[in-house]
């Protein structure tokens, strides 16, 4: 292509001066960026030494401009917001000219490729604005932002998901969505960290999906819960340094540091947190046979819990180009446990005359480190919406552990019992290393269709021993209990594929449907005892339809765009947790033990939801409101029953029962009456009809629960405000009897002295009410039991914010700038 020599006088000197033209003051700080592709329309290659100038809207004074690479790429950089017109010009093609319109809510404009025209066809303006909301209710999530919440500054992933509406809290720490066990992913991957070990002040956000599309996974049952961790992309650098102190030797600190300079991007955090909990427990059971009560057990536990967390993640953003993004991430988390357990029982006869009564005393501590590397690209065609991008993630965790359980007892008189001082020493260790593979494709093929298709590999290997050493009489040395020492190994390989299409049938309805296709292997080894459980979907052709998991959404939107109704189904596969299978027995206490099932199988449920989100009271409250329903093939169930060595002890393990069928009503109101006052009421009622197999005894069990959700956050004069969280859980239906209800209430009071430094001071269960506990009904017992999880705790947490949105954070200083121009408004 020829260049005439005017036409590179005049590039030269807009190179010159362009520098010094994007210093002119702007209305808003200067973030904005501006990108696109120039290409000669007939050839469609690259129009190298094309000229890009941007003007002031409705004016000719020149804001900044470039020239076209040689590839055709142009990039305007720290533009001021507002609105512009960009001019694209080279001798012998007509003028282009394209309206800009940079705001805060979109702060980078990709034009995608601009055609240059030789001949005089008048081309068509665009003007692109795009508008995010706070709340979304899209065809497949609904977006829950958590920055605001008082209650979890100073606190963990699991305070956060305690808060977030349709969520329950059981007592180690596991989230339960409709009574189910959703997956939890980290910014959209699998992870080896836990809630505990993820700091709130961390996370963005909470996405909640109730019923995932086949691009997600179908071990996903109970849903999926994704935990967006903070990582602002705005040009300059911003942060936040966190330190809190609370009862219980509650000890918390941390930092987030983000800068973004042209086309790179880093974000560091630290956090650490120490905490102390002094808690309580009982359990009463009544022994029967054939219907009448034969004894009695009671048991009152005392114990102390401390823990030591700590732990960061460093993440580099690259802009390898003005479509294509390259990000690399590491985070590492440790975490040390110790435990003291003090136990007094008795057991009684049926007319409550002590027959003995004891003590035992359980010593633990832990170690726990896991590492999550992440290497993720992404690239964007000019056309709007069609992209695709791959990531490669690897997690590792480490564990070792080492607990006593020291039995003493005696009879009613005093006499010491003969079998004890029973002294048992646990020494074992686990660890898993997995890798995960994906592959994503979108493409909107026209302006009402759009395709979506994938793949994934996901391996996962677990390695767990426990060497279990017994002193007691009459040798009175350690000897190795080999029925409870064990060497494992868990081989768990998924592939899947994917396809998704996505269809505007009118103006208000639309249609999303697809097919996934998943193949499973999962290999249960005990190694020191010579034997292998393992399934296989599908395994040859025998059982292809539990590979193949099929989902269907339509949707219907109303003319004010924030009403919608949602209808879909789909089928998923929900494949048993390593604790659920680790044949490892775990002492609770004297009379009740815990043990995984190795032969545990995956569980296949149909799924169907209806999801309507009305706004009302002119904008100032939404109502959404869902009908959902589960039906439940081999459901996984929590199984009692009397140990086979020594019937005086219940042994509880996991079985797949017959089926499982689970239905409901689930609403969420949100309500800004008055200005400042946001109240948001949740509550879901449930019903359950669950079944044992006849090789378990043939139980079935039916009933209703329901739970009730209120926070309430209200903005007082002089920056105070003051929130109210409370929740209600009745008894949950189980297998072989229920759970019993849990409720709380949470306070917490807020004060900005500036823009950049606030504190909050909390109180947890203030009426000190919330235990965990079940009541377990057989034709042999009848038993309760409950636990807490932590003690009432009273915590103050002191924020610091600072940051500058500025893009020339190493670059020199731009003269004539006003100070504190760029300053960021926290």
């Amino acid at each position: 292509m020829h260049v005439s020599l005017p036409a590179t006088l005049l590039s030269l000197g807009l190179l010159i001066t362009a520098p010094m033209l994007a210093q002119r003051p702007g209305g808003g700080p200067a973030i904005g960026k501006v990108y696109g592709k120039v290409l000669d329309a007939g050839t469609r290659k690259p129009a190298e030494f094309a000229t890009v100038t941007l003007f002031a809207q409705g004016k000719d004074s020149v804001i900044t401009g470039t020239m076209v690479r040689p590839n055709g790429d142009f990039v305007l950089e720290q533009l001021p917001l507002g609105r512009y017109r960009l001019h694209v010009t080279f001798l012998g093609y007509k003028e282009l000219e394209r309206p800009i319109a940079l705001t805060r809510e979109m702060v980078e404009m990709d034009l995608g490729n601009m055609l240059l025209e030789t001949d005089a066809d008048v081309l068509q303006q665009v003007e692109v604005v795009k508008h995010r909301s706070t709340n979304v209710l899209q065809v497949d999530r609904r977006v829950f932002h958590v920055d605001k919440d008082l209650s979890t500054r100073g606190g963990t992933g699991v305070d956060v998901m305690k808060n977030v509406p349709g969520l329950s809290v059981d007592l180690e720490g596991n989230v339960q969505m409709r009574g189910a066990s959703p997956q939890i992913l980290v910014d959209g991957r699998p992870s080896s960290l836990s809630l505990e070990q993820i700091p709130a002040e961390e996370i963005e956000r909470v996405e909640v999906i109730t019923n995932p599309s086949v691009i997600f996974d179908a071990n996903t049952t109970g849903g999926i819960i994704n935990v967006v961790l903070k990582k602002d992309t705005k040009p300059g650098y911003n942060g936040q340094i966190q330190a809190g102190v609370g009862t219980n030797d509650r000890y918390q600190a941390g930092l987030n540091f983000n800068v973004k300079d042209g086309r790179w991007g880093i974000n560091v955090s630290y956090n650490f947190n120490t905490g102390n909990n002094v808690t309580d427990g009982t359990t009463a059971r009544t022994d029967l046979s054939q219907g009448i009560t034969t004894g009695f057990f009671d048991q009152a536990t005392a114990s102390e819990a401390g823990r030591l967390m700590h732990g960061g993640r460093v993440g580099v953003d690259r802009q390898v180009s003005n479509r294509s993004s390259l990000s690399l991430s590491q985070g590492f988390r440790i975490h040390d446990m110790k435990g003291d357990d003090e136990q007094q029982y008795t057991s009684r006869d049926a007319e409550g005359n002590t027959l003995s009564q004891g003590t035992q005393h359980n010593i633990s501590k832990s170690h726990t480190q896991s590492l999550t590397s992440q290497l993720m690209f992404r690239h964007k065609a000019p056309k709007e919406g069609k992209e695709w991008s791959t990531d490669l993630t690897y997690n590792r965790w480490d564990r070792e552990s080492r607990s006593t359980f020291d039995t003493r007892s005696s009879t009613a008189d005093g006499t010491p019992d003969p079998a004890t001082p029973r002294i048992q020493d646990n020494t074992g260790g686990s660890y898993f290393d997995q890798i995960t593979w994906q592959l994503d494709f979108v493409d909107p093929v026209s302006p009402r269709t759009k395709w979506e298709y994938g793949l994934k590999s996901n391996v996962r290997l677990d390695r767990t021993w426990l060497d279990v050493f017994v002193t007691a009489p009459p040798l009175g040395e350690s000897v190795q209990d080999s029925a409870l020492t064990n060497d494992y190994m868990i081989t768990d390989l998924t592939n899947a594929v994917y396809v998704n299409w996505s269809r505007k049938l009118t103006e208000r309805w639309s249609l999303q449907a697809g097919l996934r296709f998943e193949q499973t292997m999962f290999i249960t080894e005990i190694l020191n005892k010579d034997q292998e459980f393992a399934y296989r979907y599908p395994d040859g052709t025998d059982n292809l339809l539990k590979a193949l998991f099929p989902a269907i959404y339509l949707v219907r939107r109303w003319e004010d765009g924030q009403r919608e109704l949602q209808i879909n189904f789909s089928r998923k596969i929900s494949r048993p947790r390593f604790w659920q299978v680790m044949p490892v027995i775990m002492f609770s206490d004297s009379r009740n033990v815990r043990i995984g099932n190795p032969a545990l199988a995956p569980e296949l449920s149909n799924l169907a939801e209806v999801n309507h989100l009305l706004p009302f009271l002119n904008g100032k409250a939404t109502w959404l409101t869902s009908a959902f329903g589960r039906y439940t093939e081999g459901a996984i169930t929590s199984y009692s029953t009397p140990l086979a060595s020594d019937t005086s002890v219940l042994l509880s393990t996991f079985v797949n029962g017959s089926y499982s069928v689970t239905g409901g009503w689930e609403n969420v109101i949100k309500v800004e009456p008055v200005s400042g006052l946001q109240a948001t009421l949740s509550g879901t009622v449930q019903y359950t009809d669950v079944a044992l197999n006849t090789a378990n005894g043939g139980d079935r069990n039916a009933g209703t629960n329901w739970n009730a959700k209120l926070l309430i956050n209200y903005r007082l004069p002089k920056d105070w405000g003051i929130q109210v969280n409370g929740e209600y859980e009745s008894a949950m239906i189980q297998a072989q009897g229920r759970s019993i209800p849990q409720y709380g209430v949470d306070l917490s009071l807020s004060k900005d002295f500036t823009k950049r430094i606030g504190a909050v001071l909390s109180v947890n269960d203030v009426f000190f009410t919330r235990k965990w506990g079940n009541i377990v009904e057989t034709d042999r017992l009848s038993q309760e039991s409950y636990r807490r999880r932590e003690m009432r705790f009273v915590r103050f947490t002191l924020t610091w914010k600072f940051g500058e949105q500025n893009a020339s954070l190493f670059r020199r200083k731009q003269p004539g700038r006003e100070p504190g121009g760029g300053e960021m408004d926290f």
